[in-house]
């Protein structure tokens, strides 16, 4: 029976990693499973992330059209798994302006997940939601922010401003409640990095792939610890500035690329 690995994140969960890890080993995974990641599902994104600002449902009105589009473009054959993984799914990161929490995740997952249901229904469907611990997922989120928008808090005022955020496991459970029936596993960071290939593997073992297949897939390697402490004050600092909206943003791509920033290894 084909199975269906529907990986919606959540955002700053190794979800960079895994999607390289899918990507890179996609020959060798070829045979048994196909990856569906954000290359496919940027129209599909978009309207996700709409709806986690407005909560409007009208923005969601395309969504089966895009899902066809995206699952065309990937094209997994018959017989293949299907491992799906993009946070983008959920919506916007809490932090981004009008987004304060995970609230809109249940609605999506739930839309997402009638999809597959609806257009695979002899396949096993599970939902794969993948969870750190609070402080560190508040911290990596607020540094993500820091350089993608105009985010002025400090790490703190940021961390008591979207403390709820940081439940992911509350997360989990209202999905799962949502969900009804369809099976919902939770995967920690700090887990999957222990697998011998990082989060990327600790996915597909879910998929119970052929001992031969497992020793032919490449580790991507371990994220980097980040940039030190400096960096993002400077961030912070040129969010606070008189500057304008270029101008910031070009200073702080021109810091990002001086010290290599901004690859899929952040998490």
């Amino acid at each position: 029976m084909t199975q269906i690995l529907l990986h919606p994140g959540f955002h700053k969960t190794g979800t960079s990693s895994i999607q390289h890890f899918l990507w890179l080993n996609r020959a060798v995974l070829a045979p048994y499973a196909a990856p569906v990641l954000l290359r496919h599902l940027k129209p599909v994104v978009r309207m996700a992330c709409r709806f986690s600002r407005y909560n409007n449902p009208i923005d969601l009105i395309d969504i089966v059209a895009a899902m066809d589009t995206a699952m065309a473009q990937a094209a997994p054959r018959a017989g293949q798994d299907i491992i799906v993984s993009c946070e983008g799914l959920l919506g916007h990161l809490p932090g981004w302006p009008g987004v304060d929490s995970y609230a809109a995740a249940p609605t999506l997952i739930t839309y997402f997940a009638g999809y597959f249901q609806d257009r695979y229904p002899d396949a096993q469907l599970s939902v794969v939601l993948t969870t750190r611990d609070a402080a560190s997922w508040l911290f990596s989120a607020y540094r993500h922010h820091l350089r993608g928008q105009r985010m002025t808090l400090s790490a703190a005022d940021f961390a008591a401003t979207y403390v709820g955020a940081g439940n992911l496991d509350s997360d989990v459970n209202a999905i799962s409640v949502a969900l009804g029936g369809v099976p919902v596993q939770s995967l920690n960071l700090s887990a999957m990095r222990d697998h011998p290939l990082g989060p990327g593997g600790a996915i597909c073992k879910l998929l119970d792939l052929p001992a031969k297949v497992t020793a032919k897939l490449s580790p991507v390697g371990a994220g980097n610890a980040g940039p030190e402490e400096a960096l993002w004050q400077q961030f912070l600092d040129l969010n606070r500035s008189d500057l304008d909206d270029r101008a910031v943003q070009a200073a702080k791509t021109e810091l990002a690329q001086a010290t290599d920033l901004g690859g899929w290894r952040r998490n």
